[in-house]
C-alpha cells in the first residue's frame, strides 16, 4: 500500500472509534430507556418482584446507566460481548453470528444477481437512449421495484410454490434449491436503481473527449462501448456495491419471516419484542462498524483505481 493511502486508513479508523463510540452509548442509552424488562422474559411465569430484582442486580439492571455502559465497554474489551436473556445458555455472540452467516450469504447471492441484471439493463439503456426503448426498459424495473416486497412474496409464493410446485417453503439451508426464490425476491428491488445508476453512468462517459476521439480513429462501436465506455462507467459503482455491502448481512425481515429463514433481520425483531439488551446492542455495533469499515474500503478502492483521489488522500482531503 502507498504510504499516502496508508496515512490516509490510519486516520480514517482513528476517526472511526469516536464515532463508533458516541453511536454505541447512544444505543445502549435508548434501549435501556425503552419499555420492557429483559427480567420479564427470564422469570416469565415465575416472575415475583423479589426475584426480579435479584436478576437486575446479577446483570447489573439496577445501576445507572454510564456505569451500565463502562461495565459493557470493559467486558467489550476483553472480549465478552455479553449474554443473551432469551437464550441463558448462550452468549451474544453465539445466537447472532451464524445468523450474520446465512443472511450473509443469502445477500452475496441476491446483490450478484442484482448486479448481473441491473448493469446490462443499465448499459442498454443509455445505448438506446432517445429511442422509446430507454424509457420502457428502466420503467419496466422500476414497476417492479414499486410492488412492496410483502406484497410480491405471498404472490409468487402462490404461483411457484402452490400453483407450479418449483420449491416448497421448508427451509433446508442455503445451498438446497428452496433457496432460488427468496434470493430472486432479494434481489429485484435493487435491480431498477443499479441499473439507472449506470445508465447515468454511461451517458456521462459518453460526452468524454477520449470518446470522441476513439471513435474518431474509427474504432468499432463495441470495442468502444466495451473499453472506453463501460470500463471507466464501472469506477462509480464502487460507491454502490460499497454501501451495499453492509446489507448483506443484515438480511431482509420480509424475506426471512416469510420464508422461515434463520436469519439476522428476523432474530433482530425478535430480540426488540423480547427485549434482549446485548443482542441489540452487539446486532448495532456489528451493523454500524461494517457501515464505517465499507465507507473507508470504498475510499481506498477510489484511490487504488483513480490515481486523482490517490493524490487527494495523500494531501489529507
Amino acid at each position: 500500500m502507498a504510504p499516502g493511502l496508508a496515512g490516509y486508513l490510519v486516520r480514517r479508523l482513528l476517526w472511526a472509534i469516536p464515532v463508533l463510540l458516541v453511536l454505541s452509548f447512544l444505543v445502549f442509552a435508548l434501549i435501556r430507556a425503552a419499555p420492557g424488562d429483559p427480567v420479564d422474559t427470564l422469570l416469565g411465569d415465575r416472575y415475583n418482584e423479589e426475584a426480579a430484582e435479584r436478576l437486575r442486580e446479577q446483570y447489573g439492571y439496577d445501576q445507572p446507566i454510564p456505569r451500565q455502559y463502562l461495565t459493557y465497554m470493559g467486558n467489550l474489551l476483553r472480549g465478552d460481548l455479553g449474554v443473551s436473556t432469551r437464550y441463558t445458555d448462550f452468549s451474544a455472540a453465539e445466537i447472532v453470528l451464524p445468523r450474520v452467516w446465512v443472511s450473509t450469504q443469502l445477500g452475496v447471492m441476491a446483490l450478484i444477481i442484482a448486479f448481473a441484471i441491473g448493469i446490462p439493463v443499465g448499459i442498454y439503456a443509455a445505448l438506446a437512449r432517445g429511442t422509446f426503448l430507454d424509457p420502457l426498459t428502466i420503467s419496466f424495473w422500476l414497476a417492479i421495484d414499486a410492488v412492496p416486497v410483502f406484497v410480491a412474496i405471498p404472490v409468487l409464493q402462490y404461483v411457484f410454490v402452490i400453483q407450479l410446485g418449483l420449491f416448497d417453503l421448508s427451509w433446508e439451508g442455503v445451498w438446497h434449491p428452496n433457496i432460488i426464490l427468496p434470493v430472486a425476491i432479494m434481489s429485484l428491488p435493487g435491480i431498477a436503481g443499479i441499473a439507472r445508476f449506470m445508465r447515468a453512468s454511461i451517458i456521462s462517459v459518453m460526452t468524454e473527449d477520449y470518446v470522441r476521439t476513439a471513435h474518431a480513429k474509427g474504432l468499432r462501436n463495441r470495442t468502444v462501448v466495451m473499453t472506453h465506455i463501460t470500463r471507466n462507467a464501472m469506477l462509480p459503482m464502487i460507491t454502490v456495491i460499497g454501501l451495499a455491502l453492509p446489507g448483506l448481512a443484515t438480511g431482509s425481515l420480509f424475506v426471512e419471516l416469510f420464508f422461515g429463514i434463520p436469519g439476522i433481520a428476523r432474530e433482530a425483531l425478535e430480540a426488540i419484542l423480547h427485549p434482549d439488551y446485548d443482542v441489540i446492542l452487539f446486532l448495532v455495533l456489528f451493523g454500524s462498524t461494517l457501515f464505517v469499515l465499507a465507507n473507508i474500503a470504498v475510499d481506498l478502492l477510489y484511490g487504488v483505481i483513480d490515481p486523482r483521489v490517490r493524490v487527494g488522500q495523500a494531501r489529507g482531503g
